[in-house]
């Protein structure tokens, strides 16, 4: 507000002089802010107000559906704001974490359980229990609405702070009010410290929002109209809460994906590479010798299997967000955002799988050239078979077997990504074995041309690719046919994708229906091929 008032010199005067009477005294007057503040009132009364400004503090665009769709991903959301408690209430049913048909609002207010000046640390507790056995009784939807100052007491008494954070846990959403910005730091670390495996994202506007943006494993700053502290503050900067649902249900769950299979191809590429060296120890009676030439195996990570495996990590889509939008994406997106939660792509079973797949097809590289060769005649000239020989058809074999292993794990095709593994894979290759047949610092020097004239050398290529791609063809056939997951559920929906409103909207239902047998960890083996689920046929 903006007030005036019109005051003679003699009054002014007057004031002026009870002012310098209590600023003179101030370095012994212990009440020394009361006394000036009693004397400021006094020029402050009766004031003229001819006007007031204000700062527009309203929902953003597309507040209500984003924070929806976190939901349905199985986010749980907590908004911490500094208004009072009413008008936090508002702003939650207004955001829609808070429904009026089917949820529970439960209020927990420090003055509700303080009385006599002492607080009822035992009803707060009794309430904390009754509430958690009835939601759970009865499998109802729970909101809690909650302040902040009671909060920070909550987290400092350990006889009721775990049972508070099981029953916040369980609530769809949480609102704190009243909260200044370090109880809004204290929120973020109390759940940190009781939930080590969960992530935590903080997501503010304001000054007051650095040190929960700092506080969270993530944090996400808001460009707004009280200034840009937020943001460069934090670890990314939106211009808009809304984005925030393309940050994580795009970005963040692709940046998953791709990182997580970058990595386990990684591990089963040079587990394949790696593996023939160690088998043909025991055939040179490990006297150390090398079972490739140097160059090639300073060359296989560096040129001939990192340009694919890097595009494919920057490419890899399952489900489009822009060529597959007919799915209606922004629906069907949260319910794939499950992968990244239960670190579905990147784990212990996956790593060990990724092994497994390396060990059996360096088998496959190594032991089928190997029984080929067992006659140790190359060609009916008479070439005898040698060591390099035998390098050069598994090193060949290898070099194939990881690239179609690349290729049928591609959901996305780009010409980029076919085109690294056709010329910047198999081309270079090609053009290193040539190079290497003319000059004398390769171990294969002179071998290319008699190993190329052997049709031995085309078949075992053919027959370890054909075993190699066979198995794994095989593991992802049985894995859409075995369990059913959303995200295969909606490749295929995407592939096979039919105009048919009603029959969407049933396939719809159906994604749901497969959402919450995962979540619910009920989920069982596929009664029929998806194919047929998918009304496909």
């Amino acid at each position: 507000y903006m007030g005036m008032k019109i005051i003679s010199d003699e009054d002014y005067a007057d004031w002026l002089n009870k002012k310098k009477q209590v600023e003179g005294g101030a370095a012994t007057n212990k009440n020394i802010a009361k006394d000036r503040a009693a004397v400021d009132a006094e020029l402050e009364k009766n004031l003229t107000y001819p006007g007031c400004s204000v700062v527009e503090d309203q929902l953003q665009d597309n507040v209500e559906s984003t924070i929806y769709n976190l939901g349905k991903a199985g986010v749980q959301v907590w908004m911490i704001t500094g208004d009072k408690m009413g008008t936090a209430k508002s702003i939650g049913y207004s955001c829609k974490m808070f429904t009026q048909d089917d949820m529970e609002i439960v209020q927990v207010d420090e003055d509700l359980f303080i009385k006599e000046k002492i607080f009822q640390e035992e009803a707060l507790k009794k309430l904390v229990q009754s509430k958690t056995v009835e939601f759970k009784k009865n499998k109802m939807k729970a909101g809690l609405l909650i302040t902040g100052s009671m909060l920070e007491r909550i987290v400092n008494m350990p006889s009721i702070k775990d049972d508070f954070i099981c029953f916040a846990k369980m609530c769809t959403a949480v609102v704190c009010c009243r909260t200044n910005a370090k109880q809004k730091a204290t929120v973020v670390k109390a759940m940190k410290e009781a939930c080590p495996g969960e992530i935590t994202l903080a997501i503010g506007d304001g000054g007051n929002d650095v040190s929960m943006i700092k506080e969270a494993h993530v944090g996400v700053g808001i460009y707004g109209k009280e200034g840009r502290q937020a943001a460069q503050s934090a670890d990314f900067a939106i211009g808009e809460f809304q984005v925030l649902w393309n940050l994580l249900m795009i970005h963040g769950r692709l940046s998953y994906l791709r990182i997580a299979e970058l990595i386990l191809y990684f591990f089963y590429k040079n587990a394949v590479f790696t593996l023939p060296q160690f088998f043909f120890s025991f055939w040179c009676f490990f006297s150390g010798k090398t079972y490739y030439d140097d160059w090639y195996i300073s060359s296989f990570n560096l040129i001939f299997t990192s340009l694919p495996l890097l595009f494919k990590a920057l490419y890899e889509h399952d489900v489009h967000h822009i060529q597959d939008r007919h799915l209606k994406i922004n629906k069907v997106l949260p319910y794939l955002y499950y992968q990244g939660q239960g670190n579905q792509i990147f784990n212990y079973q996956t790593l060990l799988w990724s092994f497994l797949s390396g060990i059996v097809h360096s088998c496959i590289a190594y032991f089928l050239p190997l029984y080929f060769l067992d006659s140790g005649i190359l060609s009916v000239d008479g070439e005898n078979i040698d060591i390099w020989f035998q390098s050069l058809i598994t090193f060949s074999s290898i070099i194939v077997i990881v690239n179609v292993r690349l290729f049928t794990n591609m959901r996305y095709f780009t010409w980029v990504s076919i085109f690294s593994i056709l010329a910047l894979s198999f081309g270079f290759y090609i053009a290193v074995l040539w190079i290497s047949n003319v000059m004398t610092v390769f171990n294969v020097y002179k071998t290319i041309v008699t190993i190329h004239k052997s049709p031995i050398y085309y078949l075992s290529i053919l027959l370890c690719s054909l075993f190699a791609f066979s198995l794994e063809h095989f593991s992802q056939v049985m894995e859409f046919h075995i369990v059913e997951t959303p995200n295969n559920f909606c490749r295929l929906w995407a592939y096979y994708f039919k105009s048919d409103e009603a029959e969407n909207e049933a396939k719809y239902k159906r994604l749901q229906e497969i959402d919450a047998s995962l979540k619910s960890g009920k989920q069982k083996k596929v009664e029929q091929p998806l194919l047929n689920s998918l009304s496909l046929q």
